[in-house]
């Protein structure tokens, strides 16, 4: 007896074809740590509270103790805020939109196509 009907659905009460199911996703520390600073959290600035993510505050708290004096705090803001700075930097350089080889493919399209609006248009253009 088959566990689909004629439908091509499961029948109820039929066995699972699949029964330990999809196998758990394995979490690396990577993911583990992303998934922890990207928490919500209470807390009090200047007499309101605010949510905020973990990240948010541990970069907050790392500038904070960089303005006071702290050396490696501002060690670290500073080598955080140039790796920022150069990904900046690196997504917004990118290959022109059009090389040359580009602009003489365009140009012979676009002298082509004046030409058939010299030589009176195409035949099988819509009448305007």
């Amino acid at each position: 007896m088959s566990v689909r009907d004629t439908a091509g659905r499961f029948r109820p009460g039929a066995p699972s074809p699949n029964p330990k199911g999809r196998p758990r996703k394995v979490r690396g520390v990577d993911s583990a740590m992303l998934n922890a600073l990207a928490e919500k959290v209470l807390v009090t600035e200047q007499g309101r509270r605010k949510r905020k993510t973990k990240l948010d505050i541990t970069a907050t708290q790392i500038a904070n103790k960089s303005a006071g004096g702290d050396l490696r705090a501002a060690r670290m803001a500073l080598n955080e805020a140039r790796k920022a700075e150069e990904r900046a930097e690196a997504a917004t350089v990118r290959a022109p939109a059009m090389t040359e080889a580009d602009h003489e493919i365009a140009a012979r399209v676009i002298a082509r196509i004046r030409r058939i609006i010299a030589e009176g248009g195409c035949d099988d253009a819509p009448e305007a």
